[in-house]
């Protein structure tokens, strides 16, 4: 199989930890994003940046040609004009498959989510299972990963809220007992690289969670006793967070929507086992955490991921 493969949307959160572990793997990595003058750093890392527009189709024949593997990370968090979950994930889903059929690209990979439902009263799961469901129509050789909530140093969930409560006294939480089970973003793109050139993964949907499970509210204590912060959460009542939600919605990036507020209403926990065994072993939230929020202990964790990543590939 060709050594070339192509990452849709491969300039965000998780893409660059896709990236960097398939350069470091020896693959040729094309980042197709619709801002690729926002992403000139990937080019210092080896990689080749294209312009393209999953919802238009625009630019996706030309950043696919000569691909082995094609990548779809795009997903949209909350939506915005023309941006919307259904022209994002189910028609730039199908856009995309379309080109990939067109160019005979021999395997696809599929980023979805914990929790897509076709039944789902949330316009963001429900779009994901749409998406889920042109993607097991295709000819093409897929694989499905659908992961829990992605930590890591750049998330938009941590430090979200680290943002969020940085000089607040009073904290208000909402959906504190809806349960996780959160993934380190190096785990996660680990499945994808792992999975570039492999048959066994094929026509399959993945679930990727971290070993252990945790409530909302869990997880902000453990991130302000690492901080040293002293917060008090008030858990906030439905009809205040439908509320709050229904105004935030119209911030240029709103830390809570109506959309989202129905997600949190449910646990995004796994059914089975944590990780696949045929992906290694998952990292600990509490073993990684520390270091994402403490710079003084990030080459403490680089040494340690350089490491699992020696043993996992050794063994591979």
């Amino acid at each position: 199989m060709s050594k070339h493969i192509c990452i849709i949307g491969g300039s965000g959160f998780v893409g660059r930890s896709i990236a960097q572990q398939a350069v470091a793997r020896h693959y040729h990595v094309t980042i197709a994003c619709r801002h690729p003058e926002r992403a000139r750093d990937m080019q210092v890392k080896g990689m080749r940046l294209v312009k393209a527009d999953i919802c238009s189709g625009r630019g996706l024949d030309e950043a696919i040609q000569g691909s082995g593997c094609v990548i779809n990370l795009v997903g949209l968090l909350f939506e915005r004009g023309a941006q919307t979950f259904a022209a994002a994930h189910v028609h730039g889903t199908e856009h995309l498959l379309a080109a990939c059929e067109r160019a005979g690209v021999p395997q696809y990979l599929h980023m979805s989510a914990l929790g897509a439902d076709l039944g789902s009263l949330s316009n963001y799961a429900r779009s994901k299972a749409e998406a889920e469901q042109r993607v097991r129509q295709t000819q093409l050789a897929w694989t499905i990963m659908r992961p829990s909530i992605i930590y890591g140093e750049h998330d938009s969930f941590f430090n979200r809220f680290r943002s969020l409560y940085a000089a607040a006294p009073v904290a208000p939480l909402i959906g504190a007992d809806t349960r996780f089970q959160p993934v380190w973003v190096e785990d996660v793109a680990r499945a994808f690289v792992a999975s570039i050139g492999s048959r066994d993964v094929h026509g399959q949907i993945y679930e990727l969670g971290g070993p252990d499970t945790y409530s909302l509210r869990e997880m902000i204590e453990m991130m302000l006793n690492e901080l040293g912060w002293k917060r008090l959460l008030l858990p906030m009542p439905p009809f205040a967070a439908a509320l709050m939600a229904r105004f935030m919605q119209f911030l240029p990036t709103p830390p809570l929507t109506p959309d989202q507020l129905i997600l949190l209403k449910q646990d995004n926990v796994l059914n089975g086992t944590a990780f696949p065994d045929i992906f290694g072993e998952p990292a600990a939230l509490t073993d990684i955490l520390p270091a994402m929020l403490k710079p003084d202990t990030a080459t403490a964790l680089q040494q340690r991921l350089d490491h699992d990543r020696k043993q996992f590939w050794a063994n591979m």
